[in-house]
């Protein structure tokens, strides 16, 4: 396995002479191993290590225990030790995350702070060939892109501080196999034998049913497609850099000019990477963003409307106006609140659990919409200004707010027929010089609610409802 990690090094150039590396050690047989084998592998490379350990809080004594073994296991070896301990069940709570997702955000956070604090360029994780297996399958079952089936990167650079992989070509075996020739002690973690979990699933259940009446070989060929993804995927990041080129007209240190006609110009694949060219351009990382995120940029950006604003979570904001749209970052004191939906997004009725505030200011009204996906089905609305839809039956619709336009036809609720929106003006007695501003929310390309005055047909709630998105409207001004 030393020979391995040592060729693997080599041909991706993980290590230099010089290097300060931090190794993130859980206290399991992974991350025991992967330590072992870096101290002997130390004076072929000339690095420095350091051990970085994070108790989440999550298994009360078994944890604390977990914390104790690590640190003697870097005393023993006269390495630095740092420990990070963090309430991950009240984070996850704050944050409205899985207790999994939180303590992924703790640890990575933890170690960047770690790393940044005490001089370490790279942090070294555990990750290994069947880790990269579960990881591409767990990601076809919930839906991913090419570059989601490239999986885990051996190594990737994040606001300064490269992740490194060593053993990522390493198979679980293998590690056993080489802990119990060198007698490496290690902690065991009662959790990894949960099904509780999607990725225990996936190993415990779904691989073994795979491999014995599928394909014994299931996992080298997922990663046998992981590695192809990935190269697939850098050539398109290679052309995606030259479209970058040629469609961001004009770039600063926060924010840039996108020239929407070179934009709309590129290749659909090649539009999406270039938004997350300019976001990580921006912010120095893409973590925060998810692909709902990226549809409502490049909505903004192909859209026929000349002036439009977007607002992303991390300060984000867009604004277009006729050919070129700026993209830009502020700070977070001053930026409209991260949760906040833009005023364009692909309906997802999981992504909006909970209640936000879409802040839209068409010219000359100022309007906050408040937005909300309850369990079954609510009171009925009390007046126009609350619209009431089956979010069902919106899952992956493009939600957007816009100002009326000459033609424009809604099929009001309760009625037979489509009616022009300008005569709901004037049967709602909707002054003429407040008509053109007036806010529409549109489904896909359907006028389905006068903002204040009528709702049309589509997504009607019943009885049979199972979730409910709620609008309610207010005017600011």
């Amino acid at each position: 396995m030393l020979a391995k990690i040592g060729e693997g090094i080599r041909r991706n150039s993980l290590f230099a002479s010089g290097d300060r590396l931090l190794v993130a050690v859980s206290g399991g047989l992974d991350s025991c191993a992967l330590l072992d084998a870096l101290i002997r592998l130390r004076a072929e490379w000339g690095y420095e290590l350091g051990v970085a350990h994070v108790d989440h809080r999550l298994r009360g004594e078994a944890s604390q225990a977990d914390a104790r073994f690590v640190e003697a296991l870097a005393r023993r070896h006269r390495l630095p030790f740092h420990l990070g301990e963090v309430d991950v069940r009240a984070l996850a709570e704050a944050q409205k995350l899985s207790i999994q997702a939180a303590a992924r955000e703790a640890r990575y956070a933890f170690l960047r702070e770690t790393a940044e604090r005490g001089g370490y360029g790279k942090i070294v994780t555990a990750h290994h060939a069947d880790d990269q297996a579960e990881t591409v399958m767990m990601r076809i079952l919930r839906g991913t892109s090419t570059r989601g089936l490239g999986g885990i990167a051996v190594k990737r650079s994040q606001q300064g501080v490269e992740y490194v992989r060593p053993l990522l070509k390493i198979w679980r075996e293998e590690i056993e196999t080489y802990a119990g020739a060198h007698q490496i002690d290690h902690r065991e973690d009662a959790s990894n034998s949960t099904v509780k979990y999607l990725r225990n699933k996936i190993r415990l259940r779904l691989f073994p049913e795979l491999m014995r009446e599928y394909n014994g070989g299931v996992k080298a060929a997922l990663l046998q497609l992981s590695d192809l993804a990935r190269e697939d995927e850098q050539f398109l990041e290679r052309l995606a850099a030259e479209r970058f080129a040629e469609c961001v007209t004009t770039r600063g240190s926060r924010s840039v000019q996108v020239n929407c006609e070179h934009f709309v110009g590129s290749a659909l694949p090649l539009q999406r990477r270039v938004i997350t060219l300019i976001l990580y351009y921006l912010c120095g990382h893409t973590i925060q963003w998810e692909q709902v995120h990226i549809e409502n940029i490049r909505a903004l950006l192909t859209g026929s409307s000349p002036s439009a604003r977007l607002y992303l979570p991390g300060g984000v904001q867009l604004r277009r106006e006729y050919a070129i749209a700026s993209v830009s970052v502020i700070e977070p004191s001053s930026a409209v609140e991260a949760s906040i939906p833009p005023a364009r997004f692909v309906f997802d009725k999981e992504l909006l659990e909970g209640t936000l505030n879409l802040q839209v200011e068409p010219s000359g009204f100022d309007l906050r919409v408040q937005v909300e996906v309850t369990r079954g089905v609510p009171p009925r609305p009390t007046d126009a200004w609350e619209a009431q839809f089956d979010a069902d039956q919106l899952s992956g619709s493009c939600i957007y707010i816009r100002t009326w336009e000459k033609g424009d036809r809604i099929q009001p609720l309760g009625l037979q027929g489509s009616k022009l929106i300008s005569d709901v003006f004037v049967d709602a007695k909707v002054p003429k010089m407040k008509r053109s501003a007036w806010p529409l929310l549109c489904i896909d390309d359907k006028v389905e609610w006068v903002i204040g005055v009528r709702r049309g047909q589509q997504a009607q709630v019943t009885n049979k409802t199972q979730k409910t998105l709620i609008l309610r409207a207010e005017r600011l001004s």
